[in-house]
């Protein structure tokens, strides 16, 4: 089996009392010998527990605090999130049973999970949308991007009043940590006070808080600054854009909607660059190996690049963290004095999108 370092982004660290799962598997498949779990564990760390299948079978056994969306990965042929062989289920204390099929891990049946059970529920709400929008992924036309903006907003409603209405839900405080940073911090503050007081102290009731109490730079604040190296190695901060447009586009080779907008970028590049447009390109991929490969196969190469990683995410020397980005797409449009001028997909708060940003540059060249 294909090793793999794979990091779910929702993964967050936690430091509390544990408390005991023990987990049994069943899995039918020929090419997979080993089951990964990621999952927080009691030192704030992600744990990676890999379990040998013998028999069709595996079991682990574990302890963390309450209730976790965990990653299940198998023989992964791929580093995209629709890849079949990545799964994810709630997990909580107490006795799990899990039946897996290779090739089919977004399919996975949990016995033993309340709070799993209760996201079926939600997820049957949404699925007709999100078999449309798959459908729109595979097949698509100028049209698409809008459609999937729609769509993706649909699901988020539906999730979002399952939260509001069901305060002391054990899986509301996740679906709020989900949209946290798409919606205004007002909104964010709102439905979190509604929360029981043990939602309010979960894993995801404690990065929701976090989030309330960090300063979050918006539009017509001043941009932080940064430092960072580009892809030759030199050094690169904001103040290397004094006096011009700059717009950081967040992407991933493995973010299908992120790759799909380069030639958009490129065209926005390439008309305003009279009037001091400036891009940088700022990478999640999972290592600088591949980020250099994919700025070779992505043909941006031309541009200002600079490589952050899932790991360095939540590091807040990281031009991730001063931006508060998650998760992507997203965008920072940047003024020539240094003031923001707009956020849009996936770090708006206003669900404003690429055609929002295009409609913004257009305003302000013509001043």
């Amino acid at each position: 089996m294909k090793t793999t370092n794979f990091i779910l982004l929702f993964l967050i660290p936690i430091i509390s009392q544990s408390q005991n799962f023990n987990l049994k598997g069943e899995f039918s498949g020929e090419n997979t010998d080993q089951i990964v779990l990621f999952y927080t564990g009691i030192n704030g760390k992600v744990v990676t527990d890999t379990l040998q299948v013998k028999n069709n079978k595996f079991q682990t056994s574990g302890k963390i605090k309450g209730i976790q969306r965990i990653s299940v990965v198998g023989n992964m042929k791929t580093n995209r999130m629709e890849d079949p062989n990545l799964g994810h289920f709630f997990m909580e204390p107490g006795n799990i049973k899990v039946n897996l099929k290779e090739n089919q891990f977004k399919d996975l049946i949990v016995i033993g999970s309340n709070s799993q059970n209760e996201f079926e529920k939600v997820q049957s709400k949404t699925k007709s949308i999100r078999l449309e929008l798959d459908s729109i992924a595979k097949n698509r036309s100028q049209n698409s991007t809008n459609l999937l903006t729609s769509g993706n907003y649909k699901i988020q409603k539906i999730e979002l009043n399952y939260a509001i209405k069901n305060p002391e839900s054990s899986i509301s405080p996740y679906f709020l940590h989900h949209y946290q940073r798409r919606i205004p911090l007002d909104s964010v503050k709102t439905i979190f006070n509604s929360f029981s007081d043990q939602n309010k102290n979960s894993i995801y009731g404690k990065i929701i808080y976090d989030l309330i109490d960090k300063k979050i730079p918006q539009v017509n604040d001043n941009a932080p600054d940064f430092k960072a190296k580009d892809i030759k190695g030199n050094e690169i901060s904001l103040a290397n854009y004094r006096g011009k447009y700059l717009l950081i586009d967040f992407w991933a080779d493995w973010c299908k909607p992120c790759t799909a907008k380069f030639p958009e970028v490129k065209s926005l590049i390439e008309k305003y660059k009279a009037q001091d447009l400036k891009v940088l390109f700022v990478s999640f991929d999972k290592t600088e190996e591949e980020w250099r490969k994919s700025v070779e196969k992505r043909n941006i190469k031309n541009w200002d690049n600079t490589y952050i990683g899932l790991r360095n995410l939540s590091n807040k020397e990281s031009i991730s963290y001063k931006y508060d980005i998650q998760p992507i797409p997203a965008y920072i449009l940047i003024n020539k004095n240094g003031k923001i001028v707009g956020r849009y997909d996936g770090t708006s708060k206003t669900n404003k999108g690429f055609d929002d940003l295009k409609n913004k540059l257009q305003e302000l060249m013509k001043r």
